[in-house]
C-alpha cells in the first residue's frame, strides 16, 4: 500500500459515491486512457456523465490502494441497459499523482496484477 495514493483513492471513492464526473475532472491527466474510445480527460469524463444520465449506480464496495495504482471494486448497476447489477474492478493507474490510465476488469485479481503492474512514476 502507498500512503501518497491514499487521498487520491479517497478522492475517487467519493465522486464514485457522489455520482459526479466533475468530482473526477482535478484527478485525471489531460491525455488519461480508458479502453479504445477514451483518450484524453474529456472523453473520460464525458464517458462518466453518459452513464450518469442512463441511471448507472456504482456503489463503492472496496478500496485498495497499491504502489502505483488504485482498484476500486464497485456493485454496478445501469437499469436502462436492464442488466443485473454486478462486481466490477476499476484500476486507476498514477503517475505524478493523477490517473493516467483506467481499466475495468470483471475479476479482483486481473485488476490487482495490472495495478501491481502499472508503470513505475
Amino acid at each position: 500500500m502507498s500512503a501518497a495514493l491514499q487521498p487520491l483513492a479517497d478522492a475517487l471513492k467519493a465522486a464514485y459515491e457522489q455520482r459526479d464526473a466533475k468530482q473526477l475532472a482535478p484527478l485525471l491527466a489531460a491525455d488519461v486512457r480508458w479502453g479504445e474510445d477514451c483518450h484524453s480527460e474529456r472523453d473520460v469524463l464525458a464517458w462518466y456523465e453518459r452513464l450518469r444520465v442512463e441511471g448507472a449506480d456504482a456503489q463503492v464496495e472496496e478500496v485498495l490502494v497499491r504502489e502505483r495504482a488504485v482498484v476500486l471494486g464497485l456493485r454496478v448497476s445501469v437499469p436502462a441497459r436492464g442488466a443485473d447489477p454486478s462486481r466490477v474492478w476499476q484500476t486507476f493507474a498514477v503517475d505524478d499523482g493523477l490517473v493516467v490510465e483506467i481499466r475495468g476488469y470483471p475479476d479482483r485479481e486481473e485488476a490487482l496484477a495490472f495495478a501491481d503492474a502499472a508503470p513505475a512514476a
